[in-house]
């Protein structure tokens, strides 16, 4: 009997919000084999083979900018039938490790959950995942040179996923801003000229 991978993982693209199924191979190499999405290109995740046979996974996300790392050993993951990854901070879902058949069913179970909740939408249900997260990869952009203020002079701005909208909110003083994320169109603005100033509670939030 041949053992031609590990297992397998499917990952939310941090760039274009897709997601489809890949194999870990049994033996990665020890500097690191990158994970990259099929339909843009985007690192999504670097495995590696470290000593005692366990291999190592370490997932960006962008709701956090946090890079997540999990460890199995090879014989867990041979017997490994389905998991979830969340961002350890965030507890934002990465993606899924386990057999390739059961991955699969969830996702596509996902998607017909999806679609029976928002009968309108469900096609759409991938394109508006895609628009969230480039807006928030444009959101780290602008708060990386300086672009996003807060009235009380605070830099502990966090970034909150709610519906079609990201939520900006001072962790000192309370202030936010509501930037919608469904279209094309509200991402035009971001990160082009486009500086973010906190509002403070009680006054009127953001842009629909």
């Amino acid at each position: 009997m041949v053992i031609r991978e590990a297992c397998s993982v499917a990952f939310y693209c941090q760039r274009c919000g897709r997601i489809h199924v890949q194999d870990i191979p049994c033996f990665p190499a020890w500097s690191g084999n990158v994970l990259r999405c099929d339909s843009c290109g985007h690192a999504q995740a670097v495995l590696e083979r470290q000593p005692g046979g366990v291999i190592a996974i370490t997932i960006g996300c962008v709701g956090c900018g946090t890079e997540n790392r999990v460890a199995y050993p090879m014989k867990a993951l041979l017997r490994l039938q389905l998991e979830k990854i969340y961002c350890r901070r965030e507890h934002f879902e990465l993606g899924y490790l386990g057999r390739r058949r059961r991955i699969e069913e969830l996702l596509a179970f996902n998607q017909a959950e999806f679609e029976a909740l928002h009968p309108n939408d469900g096609i759409n249900f991938i394109e508006k995942q895609r628009v969230l997260l480039e807006a928030l990869n444009r959101i780290h952009e602008m708060a990386s040179r300086g672009a996003i203020a807060c009235p009380c002079g605070s830099e502990e701005i966090s970034a909150d996923i709610r519906g079609n909208s990201i939520v900006l909110e001072c962790g000192r003083c309370g202030s936010s801003y509501v930037l919608r994320a469904e279209k094309d169109g509200d991402l035009a603005r971001l990160g082009r000229g486009f500086d973010i100033g906190l509002i403070a509670p009680g006054r009127a939030r953001g842009r629909t």
